[in-house]
């Protein structure tokens, strides 16, 4: 590979479903324009222009028996779809998800409406034109009035059609928390192959951290205490807030901290996870 490459590791994969039964241990090899799964005796590049969908999940029923995770990464070259299957477990192949993600839809122009709706209210904004960047917690919108999606607090996302530049057109609409409440924001590229990969990054880092939090017993007083940092920020005075004394607030505290909620960084603040509650539980806190 003549260009840098941003990743390099050895695992086990099947560089191309329609030619290997079983795995193979080698190198992936990642540069701003390719993949390479390369062994002692072969190699398949994966152009990313070539790319329409990775998947970073449980192993399918047939691949069950050599791996517990795996990333799939469905791809075109030469006029015939493929598809590459990756060991998907530990930090270093979470990292090469992101990066392919960054790799596919970084810098790509983005017609966003932002906000399009703020609660139930429509807004009047219009489609402008951004510059997209994704990273593990957020998706960007770049440009004169820049804006951003924190994965961690998206509550809906779906396909809808919109009038945009004098034509229907299919945009992704995700419904999400910012500093004020909840807002829609509204999306759409020229590449249907970036739609479909952009939907993906959101369903993908959206699922782990719901996946993470299902696992989290939480209860009504910790739900209201995460709601509370989230309005009030770390410098309010949360046992006024919440009514409590200080010694309940640090044992409070304290627990989210363990149950990795909430963060100590002068002050309470909450971590991708406790967003993730708040946008989770808030409905149902202010009813």
């Amino acid at each position: 590979m003549s260009e840098s490459a941003i990743a390099d590791f050895v695992t086990s994969f099947i560089p191309d479903t329609a030619t290997h039964a079983e795995p193979v241990r080698g190198r992936v090899v990642m540069s701003k324009r390719r993949i390479v799964l390369a062994t002692d005796d072969d190699r398949v590049t994966i152009p990313l222009g070539g790319v329409f969908d990775v998947q970073h999940d449980t192993a399918p029923g047939d691949l069950a028996e050599f791996f517990d995770d795996t990333v799939t990464i469905a791809y075109e070259r030469d006029g015939d779809r493929r598809v590459a299957v990756v060991e998907g477990a530990g930090d270093t192949v979470e990292r090469f998800v992101i990066l392919v993600f960054k790799g596919l839809l970084n810098g790509s122009t983005v017609y966003a409406k932002h906000p399009a709706r703020r609660g139930g209210r429509v807004t009047d904004r219009s489609f402008e034109s951004r510059t997209l960047s994704v990273s593990p917690g957020t998706v960007e919108l770049r440009g004169d009035a820049a804006a951003e999606i924190d994965v961690s607090t998206v509550t809906h996302f779906e396909r809808v059609n919109r009038e945009l530049g004098g034509s229907s057109r299919q945009l992704l609409s995700v419904r999400h928390m910012d500093g004020t409440g909840p807002v829609t924001t509204e999306l759409a590229l020229d590449s249907g192959r970036k739609m479909n990969l952009l939907g993906r990054f959101i369903r993908l880092r959206y699922t782990l951290l719901k996946q993470d939090l299902a696992d989290v017993d939480l209860s009504e007083e910790e739900i209201e205490a995460l709601v509370a940092i989230y309005s009030s920020g770390p410098s309010a005075n949360l046992a006024t807030v919440l009514g409590v004394d200080a010694s309940r607030l640090t044992v409070l505290l304290n627990d989210l901290i363990d149950k990795e909620l909430v963060r100590d960084d002068d002050g309470p603040r909450l971590t991708s996870m406790g967003r993730a509650a708040v946008s989770e539980h808030i409905e149902d806190v202010n009813m």
